[in-house]
């Protein structure tokens, strides 16, 4: 499937604690700020992340506001890894590609840069993150439609 999963970085690696501060809140990384810098990002950014030499796919990095990043996991990431809070983990990431690029391609084949180029960071995410994560090609050329569909009527 085009553009589906595809890094646009060498892997960065490091060590780090599994950690949940809240029971009612998910799980958590803290990324070191050299990740960030790395990638000379100073907001949420996707990454294919691996977590103790497994693919954990796409996966976001945020700041947390006093200078940390962390990255989540799902209650399904750490079933399928056996990891709980506490456990120490070897994370591996690598900067993801953020536009899809059969998204890409139709943007620019329907003349809708300027529209897209408009959007906020968090909605250009948004949007990228329904295509990359469909399944069935099918689906993805729907979610593609909607994408486009609200270009074309200018909604963020």
């Amino acid at each position: 499937m085009p553009g589906r999963s595809a890094v646009v970085s060498e892997p960065l690696r490091f060590d780090a604690f599994l950690e949940r501060h809240d029971p009612d809140l998910p799980v958590y990384v803290i990324v070191p700020a050299r990740v960030a810098r790395a990638y000379s990002k100073q907001r949420t950014f996707v990454v294919e992340a691996a977590v103790n030499g497994r693919n954990v796919g796409r996966r976001s990095i945020k700041p947390w506001g006093d200078g940390r990043w962390f990255m989540e996991l799902t209650k399904v990431h750490c079933r399928r890894l056996d990891i709980a809070p506490g456990d120490r983990l070897s994370v591996s990431v690598s900067l993801a590609q953020e536009l899809p690029t059969d998204l890409q391609a139709r943007i620019s084949e329907l003349d809708l840069s300027e529209r897209w180029e408009a959007l906020s960071e968090a909605q250009r995410r948004a949007f990228a993150e329904t295509v990359f994560e469909a399944k069935k090609p099918e689906t993805r050329q729907a979610r593609i439609e909607r994408v486009l569909a609200a270009l074309r009527a200018g909604q963020g």
